[in-house]
């Protein structure tokens, strides 16, 4: 999501400014899109390393949706949750990548809800996903007769209209750029990280546990899902920290005035852009796929089990 005071914007305000404090840049330059980090070899390096990664973001996300949609065999609730997710992450990525990387902000102003609310309903999908799985896994036979691709899909577009109406109070908060807002935007954030930080974990320990006491997943399996879903909270946990602390030190920095503020309010933000692409690139090639290899994992090991005590069980009678 975008935060309150965007470091970005900040900074190239103030490298804009002249000795009275007003910008020298022309009026008509501001309504012309261009590049904000672009001045530097390390400004231009850093954004196109970090424009690839949305590029691969991009590619991806399209990819995991049109499979899903094409293909029959992916219709299944996991697949349409995951389908969903990638949606959310598409729009996140593109939106996020022009806020950050050029003055779009300045051009078009809808562009702020737009960011907000793609950013809130991929998280929401994340946590959406983490319970759809946990109940195909532990409560199959109980959830299976409800949790339909219909079901999901009026579940998800829930989720969007949530997301547009948590993303509209959002947007408006951080227009405002009064002290008690912004302490309350910080609230929020803490708030939206500790509340998907442990839903995804919660569930996923219950989930491995009821993975651990069947024969349908093999240890080398368990400990891969654990991978994956610890790669994607580390993602999201140091996003939403870089967010907070943007937001902490911008409100300090309004308060002192401080040049060492702004320097670290400069790293931060670099920070900020990069695992924010990375954040909403890495979904569609971690979920997607890893999900497609765990089902064939399920699968053959279930194969195997069953020739098992099928062997045994003739072995048994010819005795």
């Amino acid at each position: 999501m975008i935060i309150n005071v965007f470091p970005h914007n900040f900074l190239s305000a103030t490298k804009s400014m002249g000795d009275n404090g007003f910008e020298s840049n022309s009026s008509s330059k501001r309504l012309t899109l261009h590049l904000t980090y672009s001045e530097t070899n390390f400004e231009i390096t850093f954004t196109c390393v970090t424009i690839t990664i949305a590029f691969f973001g991009v590619i991806g996300n399209l990819a995991a949706i049109g499979k899903i949609i094409y293909d029959q065999k992916y219709h299944t609730p996991t697949f349409a949750v995951i389908g969903q997710l990638a949606l959310a992450d598409f729009l996140s990525v593109i939106t996020t990548t022009f806020y950050t990387k050029t003055n779009i902000s300045k051009i078009w102003l809808h562009i702020s809800f737009i960011v907000n609310t793609s950013v809130f309903s991929s998280y929401f999908h994340v946590c959406f996903l983490s319970v759809v799985r946990y109940l195909i896994t532990v409560h199959p036979l109980q959830s299976r007769p409800h949790l339909t691709v219909t079901a999901v899909c009026l579940c998800s577009l829930t989720i969007w209209i949530s997301s547009a109406v948590i993303g509209t109070c959002f947007t408006k908060f951080s227009i405002s750029n009064t002290f008690s807002d912004s302490i309350f935007i910080i609230i929020l954030d803490v708030v939206l990280l500790l509340t998907v930080f442990f839903i995804m974990i919660l569930l996923h320990v219950k989930k491995i546990r009821s993975l651990q006491s069947s024969l349908s997943v093999t240890e080398q399996s368990q400990r891969r899902v654990n991978i994956v879903v610890t790669v994607i909270i580390s993602i999201f946990a140091i996003f939403q920290l870089i967010i907070i602390s943007l937001e902490i030190l911008t409100i300090i920095y309004f308060q002192l005035f401080s040049d060492e503020i702004v320097i670290y309010i400069n790293y931060l933000t670099l920070c900020y852009m990069f695992i924010g692409c990375l954040n909403f690139s890495c979904n569609p090639y971690i979920l997607f796929f890893f999900t497609i290899y765990l089902g064939l994992c399920v699968k053959y090991s279930v194969l195997y089990s069953t020739t098992c005590i099928i062997s045994n069980i003739h072995g048994y009678v010819f005795m």
